[in-house]
């Protein structure tokens, strides 16, 4: 028997897109040394202070200081910016100069660069103009703690009445994502006691029995919540898958500091952002 030769032979890759179409992210950073979030932070002890960008939001665009002037380093595409002026957004000014950057890539998301592209505010939510924002609104909900907990599901009212109550206890607005996080939780948990409390007052089961299941309940709760977050910083939503082993257990702030999972310890080849939906569209057209 003989291989036919009327059957053209056509390369197995040639109409197989590049990783990062796919939204895979399989390069390493030029200088890992900042890949973690503190790294990048000390880069900033000598910024000047008249300079009116906050050096978080810097930290958080995945910029180092290279202590010349204003001018910054993406640690992971090496891609430099200065001049910065008041009212600049670092993580946008970095999507604009650099759209294929795999820190923003891997951060935002694509849909995060194409609407810069095309001239959109991305981070900028629909409101009702006929309701006027409290200071609140208006101050700190697009704080990087606060965005951070609307990315990782919370809605933008309960993120509200988080940073209330934090304000209210500390009398400061120097609240931290994990701090908002707490807030978020007992907050859940309380919705959660009031509505199976509810349910229970209106079945005809013993008060010996009441408790056990509502507090195995809460309990499960609470550790699937802490299950979401990195285990790297413990501030952010856990969104990076691994590859190849498919762990998924950092934000993507901290994924890219790490050669090896943390669970398996497989050697990490590559990285894809995880997308949670929040609602079922199914459900929607039902």
């Amino acid at each position: 028997m003989s291989e036919c030769s009327d059957v053209k032979a056509t390369p197995q890759n040639a109409a197989r897109p590049p990783p990062i179409a796919l939204g895979i992210n399989v390069e390493k950073p030029k200088f890992p040394q900042y890949a973690f979030v503190p790294k990048r932070l000390e880069s900033y002890k000598e910024w000047p202070e008249y300079i009116p960008i906050d050096k978080m939001a810097l930290v958080e665009a995945g910029l180092v200081y290279t202590g010349v002037g204003d001018s910054v380093r993406c640690y992971f595409c090496g891609g430099g910016l200065r001049n910065w002026e008041r009212g600049d957004i670092p993580m946008e000014e970095h999507a604009k100069w650099y759209p294929k950057c795999p820190h923003i890539l891997l951060v935002k998301g694509q849909a995060y660069v194409d609407k810069l592209s095309r001239g959109e505010k991305p981070d900028v939510e629909e409101v009702d103009n006929t309701k006027q924002p409290s200071a609140i609104e208006t101050n700190h909900l697009g704080s990087a703690a606060a965005r951070s907990c609307i990315e990782m599901g919370f809605a933008e009212d309960m993120v509200k009445k988080a940073i209330h109550i934090y304000i209210e206890k500390h009398g400061s607005t120097d609240f931290k994502g994990a701090e908002l996080c707490k807030i978020l939780f007992d907050l859940e948990e309380n919705q959660d006691v009031t509505v199976l409390t509810n349910k229970l007052d209106d079945s005809f089961i013993d008060d010996n029995d009441k408790l056990e299941p509502l507090e195995t309940l809460l309990e499960e709760n609470h550790r699937l919540k802490e299950n979401q977050l990195c285990k790297i910083c413990l501030e952010s939503r856990a969104d990076v898958i691994f590859l190849p082993c498919g762990h998924m257990v950092c934000c993507p702030q901290c994924a890219p500091a790490l050669t090896k999972c943390p669970v398996c310890r497989k050697t990490v080849n590559g990285h894809i952002k995880a997308f949670f939906a929040t609602t079922c569209s199914s459900c929607q057209e039902g």
